[in-house]
């Protein structure tokens, strides 16, 4: 557990202070800045993304096979979870989405200005970051 812990604050300081990488104006851009084998479970990935919403730009509905913690580097985002209440999430703010829990909304409020979170994720070895869901909430 303190070699997670240590891989994953060596991860977001590097996540923070790296040159910015550019979004080429995609509305939602994703850059992984960290992969490695997680060092007690031989099943699972430690991921680190950075991600780049262009203003008023949503992630599509989504299901991560992984849990998920994320921290708002820059902007302001609406951020739910299937069943879960409305987030109003701004620079500095944190959160959580535990393995397979549906993400619904994930959508830039800034109207001028990117909003960057860095992601990171305990993934099963070899599965996909996400699944999109359709309009029913399936995937």
């Amino acid at each position: 557990m303190k070699t997670t812990l240590t891989v994953l604050i060596s991860a977001l300081s590097l996540a923070l202070y790296s040159a910015p990488v550019s979004a080429e104006e995609e509305p939602v851009a994703i850059t992984e800045i960290f992969k490695r084998d997680h060092p007690d479970q031989a099943d699972k990935d430690i991921l680190v993304k950075r991600i780049v919403l262009q203003p008023g730009a949503s992630a599509p509905p989504h299901v991560h096979p992984g849990m998920v913690t994320g921290y708002v580097q820059s902007g302001s985002l609406e951020f739910q979870l299937k069943d879960g209440p409305l987030l109003k999430l701004k620079a500095g703010d944190t959160f959580f989405e535990p393995a397979g829990s549906h993400h619904i909304l994930a959508k830039s409020t800034e109207t001028e200005k990117e909003t960057i979170i860095i992601a990171f994720v305990i993934n099963p070895k070899g599965a996909p970051l996400s699944t999109p869901l359709d309009g029913n909430g399936k995937h």
